[in-house]
């Protein structure tokens, strides 16, 4: 029996070894230890706070080999400790972008590349492409201008790389110093500290390696969109009103950018201490969308977390469409963000009144505002920058329920008409004019006092407005307020004396008093609520819609108890001639 093959058969069982690693070849297995692959990392600390990682994988097959290899897909991997700021990835070659399917096993998240066609490397030819990584929150700031950044050091492969050179690069206007950095990882060899590099030869596979550096830099920023909810509302003709809130991490920020659907109109931005002015307002219409950049309020600048609302209008005739005479289509782009990640998105679609959804669609939810009205709502978590998160609902909607509210208010309006008349006729028979019990002169004096506390109250409101409006300075506001309110207090003695010969003189005068208490009473109670009402709108716990509808209801009421008031003064006056 022979102890060895024959060199003919050794020969061609070679042969076949060649044919099927040809055929089989990918860059996971067999690949790895014939090809030769190299990686060229950079890692780019962005403003923003974000840290973007470009990993050009190069492979060469060496002419030694004579052999010809097919690559038809690529695995490289990020430690589990990374891949949850992982906020964006994508791969690409000479040819255009790869399909990746993501996976998670052993400790990683794995990105599996698929080459648009099956790559041929002959003897001494070679091949690369490019992966990139997007990060978000491996930087943070220590003090006021110094920050720290954590990355992974090496790309995570299932195969040894034959070297790895990394290029760190830090923002152009941070300053670094020797003992900011690990020296026995990083060399610099630059004059400004902002280049650092390391060259590793035959890198591990699985490597699981961490660095870190420390920068000072007084314009770095760091802008987190937490958090978007677009309030989109649809009235009975077909108007759309739409609010959206912001919740933002900030650091070094004077003003954030922010995209609107296209052809946004009336936009007007608040935070927690008031609207904004227009001339803090860059507003540019790109085709795609509305761009709005907003210039922070000084008393934003030095937060760290922030809320912020725009409010606007959109054209009906460009998001919905009529199919049929009672069913429409709304399809509106809810957001393309104009940054890398916002992390929460929520978006809500209130319906008009009598408004049914008439196509169920599983992402969105929906929530009954009254019997005759639904508000459809929709949850995204991670939308990244390239993402079109495009909405279309369709509904039904009979015409007939645009003239249906308007109707109900004008049958209540005549009714109470009525119910008024039918009243002052029967009090006008019933009743016998009585002599005044109270002198001229008292009753004279009781309702200049009166009149007089309604002019002082409206100024105090009115310079409420200009120091809000920025139009008079905090002192001046201060100094005239309380000009005006030690008015008002003396007005308020004056009254409580005239209140109490008022009362003497009978039942009668008693409850005019009563009456006009009550109305002051509700007219504070009405100037609470609707400075609550614009607390809860610029916090984000009401719509745009249902500020308005509020401040109607509100408008209507102190309207109203003016009306009487002046109607009860009047009386009186009536009783002096």
């Amino acid at each position: 029996m022979k102890r060895h093959l024959p060199p003919l058969l050794f020969l061609f069982l070679l042969a076949s070894t060649a044919v099927s690693a040809i055929n089989h070849v990918n860059a996971e297995t067999s690949s790895s230890a014939i090809l030769r692959v190299n990686v060229e990392r950079k890692i780019s600390l962005l403003s923003g706070g974000y840290t973007m990682i470009n990993d050009t994988f190069i492979f060469s097959n060496p002419e030694e080999n004579g052999l010809k290899f097919t690559l038809t897909n690529y695995t490289l991997g990020v430690p589990k400790n990374y891949s949850e700021k992982l906020v964006y990835y994508e791969a690409y070659d000479g040819r255009g972008g790869l399909h990746i399917t993501a996976f998670e096993d052993k400790g990683f998240k794995w990105l599996n590349l698929s080459f648009l066609e099956p790559i041929d490397l002959d003897c001494g030819e070679k091949y690369n492409f490019t992966v990139t990584l997007v990060f978000s929150g491996l930087i943070w700031r220590k003090t006021a201008n110094l920050f720290y950044a954590v990355f992974p050091l090496y790309p995570s492969l299932t195969h040894e790389a034959s070297f790895c050179n990394v290029t760190l690069i830090l923002p152009s206007l941070a300053k670094l110093s020797e003992n900011n950095y690990p020296r026995n990882i990083f060399v610099n060899k630059t004059v400004d500290f902002r280049i650092l590099y390391n060259t590793t030869s035959f890198l591990p596979p699985y490597a699981n390696y961490s660095s870190w550096v420390e920068f000072s830099d007084t314009t770095f920023k760091i802008l987190r969109f937490l958090e978007l909810k677009r309030e989109l509302s649809i009235d009975s003709w077909g108007n759309i009103f739409a609010t959206d809130f912001y919740e933002l991490e900030t650091v070094n920020v004077y003003s954030i950018d922010i995209i609107l659907p296209s052809g946004a109109t009336d936009i007007s931005a608040y935070d927690a201490y008031g609207r904004y002015p227009k001339g803090r307002l860059d507003i540019v219409d790109k085709g795609y969308g509305t761009s709005v950049k907003i210039y922070l309020s000084e008393k934003l600048e030095n937060s760290e977390r922030i809320k912020v609302a725009v409010s606007y209008m959109l054209p009906s005739r460009k998001y919905i469409v009529m199919d049929g005479w009672q069913n429409y289509i709304l399809n509106i782009n809810i957001t393309k963000p104009d940054v890398w990640i916002i992390y929460k998105v929520i978006a809500s679609i209130t319906l008009p009144e009598g408004a049914s959804l008439t196509q169920g669609n599983p992402e969105l939810n929906i929530e009954t505002i009254n019997p005759f009205q639904e508000k459809i709502i929709l949850k995204r978590y991670n939308v990244t920058k390239f993402e079109s998160l495009t909405l279309n609902v369709r509904y039904q909607y009979a015409i007939f329920w645009a003239a249906l509210r308007p109707t109900f208010i004008a049958a209540i309006i005549v009714g109470s008409i009525i119910a008024i008349l039918l009243s002052t006729k029967l009090t006008s028979r019933s009743e016998v004019p009585s002599p005044t019990p109270v002198s001229t002169e008292t009753l004279k004096k009781f309702i200049e006092v009166c009149e007089e506390k309604v002019r002082i109250t409206s100024e105090i409101e009115a310079l409420e407005q200009q120091s809000m409006k920025g139009k008079i300075s905090r002192k001046q506001y201060r100094l005239a307020r309380k000009a005006l309110e030690e008015q008002l207090s003396s007005l308020q003695k004056s009254f409580l004396d005239l209140k109490a010969k008022m009362e003497a003189a009978g039942r009668r005068y008693a409850e005019i008093i009563r009456r006009l208490e009550a109305i002051d009473t509700e007219l504070e109670d009405i100037k609470r609520s609707m400075s609550d009402i614009e607390t809860r709108y610029r916090l984000g716990e009401i719509s745009a819609e249902e500020r308005r509808n509020l401040h109607k209801e509100y408008e209507s009421r102190r309207e109203k108890a003016e009306s009487i008031r002046e109607e009860i003064l009047l009386r009186l006056r009536e009783e002096i001639l």
